[in-house]
């Protein structure tokens, strides 16, 4: 498990991801950090010594099982975080296995949850200013969108599409922002809903050189 948890850990979200009642997380690690397998930070973080026994580890798991491990993986880790925990380390480490898992045959309310979930992601992710990673969240969650979504997950729908607009736009990703700024301007519901997108799109027309269509932008929607 721990392979499947990145380059760097903790022993509580290590412990979170064990079935076995019986197996000591502490034991482990210290027989780890014995062998020169893994060391740890003064933070009290945990890490492979070598990316390539990182790679050994992960290996060891069938390549045709690993994105149902992973996703199971993310499952057990959401089951057993707390709220806070969510809002930390915990919630990336769970949407990065469970995204690893996305072309599973996964049912209408998993794929809800997991699109949710990178929701969450993607927020935390613009509130610390990493737009890149929140894009890769939120263009993940609009995947998994239904194809009904604007009337059936109404909510969910907008909130992934506002948050990813404005995650395109700050990371320069203006083909994925022209493609998705269409969707909520058709089909949101009311002329509040398209407020945020009408915003993010006279930003993108001007730092386009389109100051024109900028100008006729902001006009149209007085």
């Amino acid at each position: 498990d721990a392979a499947c948890l990145g380059s760097n850990f903790n022993a509580s979200i290590l412990g979170k991801t064990i079935k076995d009642e019986g197996f000591d997380v502490c034991s482990f690690l210290k027989i780890g950090k014995d062998g020169g397998y893994i060391e740890e930070s003064e933070s009290g973080s945990y890490s492979w010594t070598h990316d390539q026994i990182q790679q050994a580890a992960y290996d060891l798991i069938p390549p045709t099982q690993r994105e149902s491990f992973h996703y199971q993986l993310g499952q057990m880790l959401l089951e057993n975080s707390t709220n806070c925990e969510m809002k930390r380390d915990a919630l990336f480490f769970i949407v990065d296995n469970m995204n690893k898992g996305v072309d599973l045959k996964l049912d209408r309310n998993q794929k809800t949850q997991l699109a949710g979930l990178n929701l969450q992601a993607g927020n935390i992710a613009i509130s610390t200013s990493r737009f890149h990673a929140a894009a890769e969240y939120l263009q993940t969650g609009i995947s998994l969108l239904i194809k009904d979504s604007w009337i059936q997950q109404y909510d969910l729908t907008i909130q992934l599409y506002d948050a990813a607009l404005e995650a395109f736009y700050t990371a320069g990703q203006f083909s994925k922002f022209d493609a998705a700024v269409k969707q909520p301007l058709t089909h949101a519901m009311c002329f509040e809903d398209k407020l945020n997108s009408y915003h993010n799109l006279v930003r993108y027309l001007t730092a386009s050189g389109k100051s024109e269509e900028a100008l006729e932008t902001c006009l149209s929607v007085l």
